[in-house]
């Protein structure tokens, strides 16, 4: 209690009524509370952690960096191996129109150096962007929310941004010779997991391309392998003007990236010259963890099991009370009839040590993401006992 109440008095709060969760330490998909006890954590951070906790090479490459150097000058001005290793890692995996790579600290960073670098390429102002997104908290990220009973409070907005709804072919109408930028999520996270259409993701990049606007798809949340793919976009055979990384690009540390073609994104650098500018980004600490990350990924082949443990959960959550289920790769949207029924299983599953919760625009939907590399059997049984908790709701 005494750690909770200081938290709650020295630490500026989101809400009214945090988790409040009290941590000691992590390990693979476990956290650990301040008495040792191990709850199983099927959120992964909102998809950071998605080789789970501590992993011993991303460990490993943070202890390597830190006895080397940390911070040394503002980014871009200063030669650091961690971030040209990480880029060509990444450079590797991606198209080749996605070759270079700008570095910043958090996924809201990257949104809003999206919109600036499309409004100096371009030469235009308006935004084109989802229903039910979230792309971040900061003033630029805040204007692409569409729910105005949460915007209201932080008028006025940045002008030019214009909503159309995902998979409505009539919305691409909204897309013209004003529009700069073009912002979509492939697979809309606190939406629920709404997956785009192929059809009309190849509508989408052909109004784009029509009409010279830059396509950017925001992968923050669903990159490095949450969905099945090391991109979702990778699945969908469409390929963006602009990616954007964030969440679990750091292994567990703050980073994020912009990526695109070098043509683009000598705008932040050229019209004007430090058009965009960060202290921290590309940190060298959490450019080292996150091509650890990368790595481990690659070497561990977790990609290959993802479809297994995907099918696990459908297979397993097939209780009656459940409407829908919504899921890409390790990442699900179990829908049911009501908020209440789904507060209910997350309580009921902090008191039995699994951590689970809901998303930002669909509360009747219990999000399931563990970390990729969740063990199968520890996997199973967790579904099952949800299924259990259903149950006794009903």
């Amino acid at each position: 209690m005494y750690h909770r109440s200081r938290f709650l008095d020295l630490v500026g709060q989101t809400s009214s009524s945090p988790q409040g969760f009290e941590i000691s330490r992590a390990e693979g998909s476990w956290l650990y509370d301040q008495s040792g006890v191990a709850y199983l954590d099927l959120i992964s951070g909102f998809g950071v952690s998605n080789m789970g906790h501590a992993h011993p090479a991303i460990v490993e490459a943070i202890q390597v960096q830190s006895k080397l150097y940390l911070h040394t000058n503002v980014y871009g001005e200063h030669v650091q191996n961690p971030q040209n290793q990480l880029a060509a890692l990444l450079r590797s995996i991606l198209p080749s129109s996605l070759h270079q790579i700008y570095y910043l600290s958090t996924g809201s960073e990257v949104i809003d150096a999206a919109i600036k670098l499309a409004r100096s390429y371009t030469g235009r102002v308006e935004i084109v962007v989802l229903h039910h997104s979230y792309h971040g908290s900061t003033m630029a990220a805040e204007s692409l929310r569409s729910d105005r009973a949460h915007t209201a409070h932080f008028l006025p907005l940045i002008p030019g941004v214009r909503f159309i709804h995902a998979n409505d072919f009539e919305g691409l109408d909204k897309i013209s010779e004003r529009t700069a930028l073009v912002l979509i999520e492939p697979i809309q996270a606190e939406a629920g997991v709404i997956a785009m259409d192929e059809k009309w993701l190849k509508a989408l990049r052909s109004k784009c391309n029509t009409h010279g606007a830059l396509l950017a798809f925001d992968e923050i949340q669903t990159g490095f392998g949450r969905t099945g793919t090391m991109f979702a976009f990778q699945n969908l055979n469409v390929i963006p003007d602009l990616l954007l990384l964030g969440k679990a690009l750091g292994g567990g540390l703050p980073l994020a990236a912009l990526v695109s073609s070098g043509e683009l994104l000598a705008s932040l650098a050229q019209s004007p010259a430090l058009g965009y500018i960060t202290t921290f980004g590309g940190n060298p600490l959490c450019c080292a963890a996150g091509g650890a990350h990368l790595k481990a990924m690659l070497q561990e082949e977790v990609l290959l099991g993802i479809s297994i443990r995907s099918d696990l959960i459908r297979s397993i959550l097939n209780n009656p009370l459940i409407k829908e289920i919504r899921i890409k790769g390790l990442f699900a949207a179990i829908e049911f009839e009501n908020e209440k029924l789904v507060h209910s299983i997350v309580k009921k599953a902090r008191e039995e040590h699994i951590l689970l919760d809901s998303f930002l625009f669909r509360p009747s939907a219990l999000r399931i993401a563990p970390p990729l590399n969740i063990p199968i059997e520890i996997l199973e049984d967790a579904c099952q006992r949800i299924n259990l908790w259903i149950e006794e709701a009903r």
